[in-house]
C-alpha cells in the first residue's frame, strides 16, 4: 500500500524535471534566435534567397526574349542540315562502279606514264595519307563538267608537277616499314604520336597493292555524289562541328568487323569484359580502361593483328576527310590516324563527361556503331557549334558569339538518336570536329552491349590533345555550364 502510494509522487517529480528541462531547452533557443549574429546570418540567408530566385527568373526572362530577338522559338533540327545519305545498293550501283573504276584506270595510268611513278606507288601514297585519291577525282569530274576551259592533258600535267612537288612517290617512303615506325608493344605507348599507321586506299582499282606491304581490309566504298556532295558536308561540318554519314559502311561490313573484333552478333553478344579478353587473346599488347563506370575503351592503334580492320572504316569516310583537310594538306602538312579504338558500353553504364579530343588545331573524330543504338542505349550527345570556341584567327568575343549562336538555334544539346522515329542505325558514320564538346549518354536499356569504332585524323603540326590536363578539366566545367544554361533556354 505503500509503494502505491509513492507512484504519484515520482510521476509528478518526473514530470515537473522533464517540465524544468524542456522550459531551459526553450530558454536557450529564444537566446540564439535573438542573438544579434543568428538574426544577420537570417537576414543575409534571405538575401541570397531572394537573389537566387530573382536571379533564375530574370535569366528565365533574358533566354526567353533572346529566342525571341534570333527568332529561335522552334529548335533547328541539326540532322536535317547536316544528314548525308552516302549508303551504296552492291545490286543496283555495280555497273557504275565498275565503269568510274575503268575511268579512275585509265587516267591513272596516263598520270603514272607522264609522272614516272607505278599504280603501286599512288597506292602506297593514298595508305599513308596523300589526298592523291581526291585529287584524282577531283580533277575527273572537273575535266566532265561541261564548258570546262582548258585541256584535260594541261590539268594532268599540272596535278603530275603537284605531286612531284609534294614527293607525294619518293623512295625514302618505301624504306620505313611499320616494324621500324612502332613494333611490338603496348597500344597505349602510340597515344598521340604518329607511328605511320596505313589505311586503305578507297579507289578500287582492281590491282594488287604495293609489293612491300598487303593492302589492309576495306570496306565498301560510299556513294559520294561528286564534290557538290563533299564541299556540303564539309561546309555542314564547318558550321556545326557535327556531320552525320548515313548507310557509311554497308551491313556486310559492320557484320565482318564485328567478327573481326569479338563484338559477337545475336545471341552471343558479348560484354565490354568478355570483348576485352577476346582481344587480349588475340593480341596481348592491345591496352584497355574504364574511364567511367560500364564503359570499355579498347585501344588498337598499334595492333598489328586487329588495327588492319579497325581502319578498315576509312575507306568510307576518306573523301570527306580529304576535303576537310585540304587547305592544309596543300600547304604540305601532314595528316595522320591519331586513333582507333572500339568503346563497349555496358548496359547501366553511367553518362561521359563533356570533353573535347583535340584542341590544338583541326582535327577529325569518327564514330562508327556496330549495333544499332536508340536514345536509351548510349548514344553520343554533342553541343553544336562549340568547336568555335578554339577556332583559329577568331577574336575571343567571335569565338563566343558563334558558339552561343549555334546553341541559340538548336536549343543546346543535340542527340545522334532521339525517340520515336530516330536511331543510330549500325554504320551510320558520325562525324566530329576535335573540337567539339560531346559526351556518351547513359545506357539505360538492359538489352545487349553497344559497340562504337572510333578513328580520328589529326595534323603532325598539332598532335592531340594540343592542351594540359587542367585545360581539358576546364572544358568540361563549360560544358556543364552550357548544357545547364541551354537545357532551361530550351524549356522557356
Amino acid at each position: 500500500v505503500a509503494q502505491v502510494c509513492e507512484w504519484p509522487t515520482s510521476t509528478s517529480r518526473w514530470r515537473l524535471a522533464a517540465g524544468a528541462m524542456s522550459a531551459r531547452a526553450a530558454a536557450r533557443w529564444r537566446k540564439l534566435l535573438t542573438s544579434p549574429r543568428v538574426r544577420r546570418t537570417a537576414f543575409l540567408v534571405g538575401k541570397a534567397t531572394a537573389a537566387t530566385s530573382a536571379a533564375g527568373a530574370g535569366l528565365a526572362l533574358g533566354l526567353r526574349e533572346a529566342k525571341k530577338a534570333v527568332k529561335a522559338e522552334e529548335a533547328v533540327d541539326v540532322w536535317k542540315d547536316a544528314s548525308f545519305n552516302i549508303g551504296s545498293s552492291a545490286a543496283a550501283d555495280a555497273s557504275s562502279r565498275a565503269r568510274r573504276e575503268e575511268e579512275v584506270a585509265k587516267a591513272l595510268g596516263r598520270l603514272a606514264a607522264k609522272g614516272g611513278f607505278s599504280v603501286s606507288d599512288f597506292q602506297a601514297a593514298a595508305r599513308r595519307l596523300k589526298p592523291v585519291e581526291l585529287q584524282l577525282e577531283d580533277l575527273l569530274e572537273a575535266c566532265s563538267a561541261p564548258g570546262a576551259a582548258g585541256s584535260q592533258s594541261e590539268w594532268e600535267d599540272e596535278l603530275v608537277a603537284q605531286w612531284r612537288g609534294a614527293g607525294y612517290f619518293d623512295a625514302s617512303h618505301a624504306q620505313r616499314t611499320r616494324a621500324d615506325l612502332f613494333g611490338r608493344r603496348l597500344t597505349s605507348d602510340s597515344q598521340g604520336v604518329d607511328i605511320g599507321v596505313r589505311v586503305p586506299p578507297y579507289l578500287h582499282l582492281g590491282l594488287p597493292g604495293p609489293s612491300e606491304e598487303p593492302a589492309p581490309p576495306a570496306v565498301r566504298p560510299a556513294r559520294w555524289e561528286g564534290k557538290a556532295q563533299r564541299d556540303e558536308a564539309v561546309a555542314a561540318l564547318q558550321r556545326w562541328g557535327c556531320v552525320l554519314l548515313r548507310g557509311a559502311v554497308a551491313p556486310e561490313d559492320v557484320a565482318m568487323l564485328r567478327r573481326e573484333l569479338g563484338t559477337g552478333t545475336g545471341s552471343l553478344v558479348r560484354k565490354a569484359g568478355e570483348v576485352g579478353q577476346y582481344l587480349q587473346q588475340r593480341d596481348a599488347n592491345v591496352a584497355m580502361g574504364r574511364y567511367t563506370f560500364g564503359r570499355m575503351h579498347c585501344l588498337l592503334r598499334g595492333s598489328a593483328e586487329l588495327e588492319p580492320h579497325a581502319v578498315a572504316v576509312h575507306s568510307a569516310v576518306a573523301p570527306l576527310v580529304h576535303a576537310y583537310f585540304r587547305e592544309e594538306t596543300s600547304r604540305g602538312e601532314q595528316l595522320f590516324l591519331s586513333e582507333a579504338q572500339l568503346i563497349v558500353t555496358d548496359p547501366c553504364a553511367e553518362a561521359q563527361f563533356w570533353h573535347v579530343d583535340s584542341v590544338g588545331g583541326r582535327s577529325l573524330s569518327v564514330f562508327v556503331p556496330l549495333s544499332d543504338i536508340s536514345a536509351n542505349k548510349g548514344p553520343q550527345a554533342v553541343l553544336p557549334g562549340t568547336h568555335f570556341l578554339h577556332g583559329a584567327g577568331l577574336s575571343l568575343r567571335e569565338k563566343w558569339s558563334r558558339c552561343f549562336g549555334a546553341l541559340s538555334r538548336v536549343h543546346g544539346q543535340v542527340v545522334v538518336a532521339q525517340e520515336p522515329a530516330l536511331q543510330w542505325a549500325a554504320g551510320d558514320a558520325l562525324v566530329l570536329d576535335g573540337r567539339l564538346l560531346h559526351r556518351g549518354l547513359a545506357n539505360d536499356s538492359l538489352g545487349a552491349p553497344a559497340a562504337v569504332l572510333v578513328l580520328r585524323y589529326d595534323l603532325a603540326s598539332s598532335p592531340p590533345p594540343g592542351c594540359g590536363r587542367n585545360w581539358l578539366l576546364a572544358m568540361t566545367q563549360v560544358g556543364n555550364v552550357l548544357h545547364a544554361i541551354f537545357k532551361l533556354y530550351a524549356a522557356v
